[in-house]
């Protein structure tokens, strides 16, 4: 901020020394007072876009608890949910808040996953309902015995809790300004979209891991069956634009790497741990985590791209044969069980990008070709990985209803049994797995594709399509 100063002396005769000393006095005097008043402003301004009180805060009666919190969990029940799982296991990110897409759930106050009914039902899903509300402890995890006792007994459901592990929201969450853990920094990623006013957290601090570990063990013990991180790869370092970060992706890589590998030590195997990782590759995170999150997300709200190329780094592709890649990476690079959440976006027609209706949202998802992208994305999500979980959404940008929301289409409900195989690839871009019961296929590619079984059998895929073979 910078200051003019116009001084217009007009036809000033100063014929003694006096009136000069008295005149300087005056410029001098002027000069000073608008150098304070510019002070002023500055520490207005700065306190307006700062968050840090900490010259009023007093830290002495602040404790910070880091006694340690054990497994004692003696078995779970982890492998038969994921062998009981159906033919399409779907998954529902952030479950349990409203009433659910159809109205038809969300009414218990208790039950948080009721959610996954006859209606709908779900295979894997995950909330932030019941998590500590304190970033630096588990004291106050507390899951009501309803709940528990949905966890424990519903055989064919995985349950995760969502917890934060870089920033947090002080609307609901609480960091003491004393804690070695605040920083006194935004999350400059969420600050003018329509995510709340968020501040980050200090992962390179090397007591951060144990932090988590314990709220996992806790979170263990309470019966979840994993802890979900979002925002889960190397470009979480604070960065507004792209690469301008606050940590770099090696800091944040190794942040995660002892924060996964802390928890892994604490818990053991049977417990997973999954991370959003987006359309991100070539992770030496991977060896600690047992799932992903694939939350494919695009630049537009049309179709994703078809390229027809070998794909070495799909990250900065966002087609249809990354897919494949990213698939097949961590499908091979995953402890077991290998959970691969699968989430791919709807094209959503022009009539219906400013929209706000709902109705025309759900119509748009009931598109001749929304339901073939949603059958090809299926096929893919359960031929590729061993144990793969689907949804077909909208779009995050599509309307202001909230993300991840989608219909429960009813091919998701077809019966083929369990795989007894794994993927069987035909060519690049051709793929099936042989159920129980019949067959799941698929072409991705532009041409028309056919696929003779061992019992001479033929199936004929068009191009991007996605079959189910009774």
């Amino acid at each position: 901020m910078t200051y003019g100063f116009n001084f217009c002396i007009t036809k000033m005769k100063i014929k003694s020394k006096m009136k000069k000393l008295l005149l300087s006095l005056i410029i001098i005097s002027a000069i000073t007072s608008c150098a304070k008043k510019e002070d002023e402003i500055k520490s207005e301004t700065s306190t307006a876009t700062s968050t840090d009180n900490s010259s009023s805060i007093n830290c002495e009666n602040y404790v910070f608890d880091n006694s340690s919190i054990t497994d004692n969990t003696t078995s779970t029940n982890l492998d038969t949910k994921v062998q009981n799982r159906p033919t399409v296991p779907v998954f529902y990110p952030w479950s349990g808040s409203g009433q659910g897409i159809y109205n038809t759930c969300g009414e218990s106050n208790n039950v948080w996953f009721d959610c996954d009914n006859e209606t709908t039902p779900y295979s894997l899903i995950w909330t932030n309902k019941g998590r500590s509300s304190e970033v630096e402890s588990a004291d106050n995890i507390s899951i009501n015995d309803d709940q528990k006792k949905l966890m424990k007994e519903d055989n064919n459901t995985l349950y995760l809790i969502s917890e934060q592990w870089h920033y947090y929201n002080p609307k609901y969450d609480k960091l003491s300004q004393c804690s070695k853990f605040y920083l006194n920094e935004v999350f400059k990623e969420h600050e003018g979209t329509e995510y709340d006013h968020n501040l980050m957290i200090n992962i390179l601090h090397d007591e951060w891991p144990v932090v988590l570990s314990n709220k996992a063990a806790k979170y263990k013990n309470e019966g979840f069956d994993g802890i979900l991180f979002d925002w889960w790869h190397n470009g979480a370092g604070n960065c507004k634009p792209w690469n301008v970060c606050v940590r770099s992706r090696t800091e944040v890589e190794s942040a995660r790497l002892a924060i996964a590998k802390e928890i892994r030590q604490k818990v053991g195997n049977d417990f997973i741990i999954m991370g959003n990782v987006n359309w991100n590759l070539k992770d030496p995170v991977s060896q600690y985590m047992s799932g992903v999150f694939l939350e494919l997300w695009k630049t537009n709200n049309k179709d994703y791209p078809s390229i027809d190329a070998t794909i070495d780094n799909a990250s900065n592709a966002m087609s249809i044969e990354a897919m494949e890649v990213v698939l097949n990476y961590w499908n091979e690079n995953l402890m077991s069980p290998k959970i691969i959440a699968f989430e791919t976006w709807k094209y959503t027609a022009p009539e219906y990008k400013d929209s706000d209706n709902y109705s025309d949202h759900v119509a748009d998802r009931l598109s001749e070709e929304n339901i073939k992208l949603a059958k090809l994305f299926t096929a893919m999500g359960l031929v590729i990985p061993d144990n793969g979980y689907v949804l077909y959404a909208d779009n995050n940008p599509d309307w202001s209803g909230g993300e991840h929301q989608h219909h429960y289409y009813d091919f998701w409900k077809t019966d083929l049994g369990k795989p007894v195989d794994n993927m069987t690839e035909v060519k690049s871009g051709v793929a099936y797995k042989k159920f129980e019961k019949g067959i799941v296929a698929y072409n991705r590619t532009s041409s028309t594709e056919t696929i003779t079984l061992d019992n001479g059998s033929v199936i004929t895929l068009e191009t991007k399509e996605g079959k189910f073979v009774k």
